[in-house]
């Protein structure tokens, strides 16, 4: 295999669909053929430590000894965005070319998996008077009004971004009005060139029964003690208003914790949200052209397409 070959193994799809132990199982497959790989993962809540049950981050014996990396990265009060991920991913990715082993991206983020392989549209730079207007705006008026506004100047996007998520939809909004064309416009006009040769994978469930996995997942995750483990965050002082704890499950166990919500209800709410997030990972995908749909279940499947991959990379 040659360092030049810059191949790239991608396993994404919704959330709990089996990516993270697909990945393990890949792994193990591959060195049966002695060919080394390592695992980094794409997930925008397993960077951060101290929050485990919640963000279903396999336990290190549960990973059968194969190296993952940008996992626990940072703490839940520190600052994280795709382009960090680009920075430390690439510099993963080159390593493991240089000592001729195969990276294998595993995660549902599909902002920063399209941030790695692509990087991202040279967009304007922030207008701070502009950003502190529509701040305002969400203060005054809630983060719902702009999330209303972005769906009728940039209906794409809004689809892509949760609709609590300040941040993405300030910036969205920013950039129309700085350049007067919808965010998701500037993403269709950048050229969809990558350094990396890709297997890009997607794993595909019928949707009642992803439904019912995710509904099952979020029982077993309070079943581990997800509730304790929101309860921990707040005795370390990480508070319910960080970025870190507006994650899915998090945000409605502080809610239920603070009174604003009932336990019951707060559970409906997690799969509720964690079902529309599904919906949000399938649209990402949808709109990759290097995407393959397979069923998880095929294992043998994946394994042989990953093995064809490596061989062409051998003959090249």
């Amino acid at each position: 295999m040659s360092v030049d070959d810059k191949k790239l193994v991608i396993i994404s799809g919704p959330t709990a669909t089996g990516k993270s132990q697909l990945a393990i199982e890949l792994s193990l497959r591959l060195k049966s053929q002695r060919i080394d790989s390592e695992i980094i993962s794409a997930d925008s809540a397993q960077i951060y430590r101290f929050m485990n049950v919640g963000t279903d981050k396999l336990a290190f014996e549960e990973r059968k000894g194969v190296p993952h990396h940008l996992i626990d990265v940072v703490n839940p009060d520190e600052h994280f965005d795709a382009m960090i991920f680009r920075s430390l991913a690439l510099k993963e990715i080159d390593r493991m070319h240089q000592e001729n082993k195969i990276p294998i991206l595993v995660g549902g983020t599909g902002f920063w998996i399209k941030t790695l392989i692509y990087g991202l549209f040279p967009g304007p730079s922030r207008n701070q008077t502009l950003r502190r207007n529509l701040e305002k705006t969400a203060s005054e008026q809630g983060i719902e009004f702009l999330y209303q506004q972005l769906q009728k100047i940039d209906p794409a996007s809004a689809q892509r971004i949760h609709p609590k998520d300040a941040h993405r939809i300030i910036r969205a909004l920013e950039v129309f009005e700085l350049t007067q064309k919808p965010l998701s416009a500037h993403f269709q006009n950048q050229a969809q060139k990558t350094q990396f040769q890709i297997l890009y994978l997607a794993l595909n469930l019928d949707r009642n029964l992803l439904y019912e996995k995710i509904n099952r997942r979020v029982e077993e995750m309070l079943k581990k003690g997800f509730l304790e483990e929101v309860k921990k965050l707040r005795e370390m002082g990480y508070a319910p208003e960080l970025p870190s704890q507006k994650i899915i499950g998090y945000r409605q166990l502080h809610e239920y914790l603070d009174g604003q919500l009932t336990y019951e209800k707060a559970v409906h709410e997690i799969k509720k949200q964690t079902r529309h997030y599904a919906r949000r990972q399938l649209i990402w995908l949808r709109a990759e052209p290097m995407v393959r749909w397979i069923d998880p279940q095929e294992r043998d499947k994946i394994f042989d397409l990953a093995e064809k991959f490596y061989q062409e990379k051998k003959n090249d």
